[in-house]
């Protein structure tokens, strides 16, 4: 029985997050779409971002098994290791996207954008914050779940001031 009533909490607060997100999309787009529409090019650059974060990802997930073969380099980070390739592939497709002009989308207004980047931010680091102060982020020796809100707020913040740069980039160039 408690394990149900588990699933089925788990399940409502996904419905409800999967939901905010859809919310937000919309709220985000001009246009009060919840897809975001880009042009051939901007299309064409995401197809070869995407080819370099595949391979950023395998590159890193290499290196991460031969230096876990050659010691428990990373037994400390249990589950979240394999986590981090996944944000090293994120960070080169959207490092990639926003430098040349492809991550924002036709229809995207930037401000509401960069608000929402910078919500979600707060939120996985006050996560992280909770737990640094409630001595849950490391348990015996152990990095817990909460160590990917901080990886997550921290991502977040350097794509933020990637596009920050990016906009004075721009704004220098006119």
């Amino acid at each position: 029985m408690d394990l149900v009533f588990t699933i089925c909490i788990v399940a409502a607060v996904m419905a409800v997050i999967i939901g905010m997100v859809f919310v937000a999309l919309k709220l985000i787009n001009k246009d009060g779409n919840a897809t975001t529409k880009y042009d051939e090019r901007q299309k064409r650059v995401r197809g070869e971002a995407y080819k370099y974060a595949f391979f950023a990802v395998i590159i890193s997930n290499g290196l991460l098994m031969l230096t876990n073969i050659f010691g428990e380099a990373f037994e400390s980070l249990g589950y979240n290791i394999f986590f981090v390739p996944i944000f090293v592939g994120i960070v080169v497709h959207v490092s990639i996207c926003i430098f040349k002009d492809a991550y924002i989308g036709l229809n995207t207004n930037i401000t509401k954008f960069m608000i929402f980047m910078f919500f979600i931010s707060l939120l996985n680091l006050g996560l992280a914050v909770r737990a640094i102060v409630m001595n849950e982020l490391i348990v015996d020796g152990k990095i817990q779940p909460p160590f990917l809100n901080l990886m997550c707020g921290s991502l977040f913040i350097v794509l933020g001031f990637e596009l920050l740069i990016k906009m004075f980039i721009d704004k220098k160039e006119d």
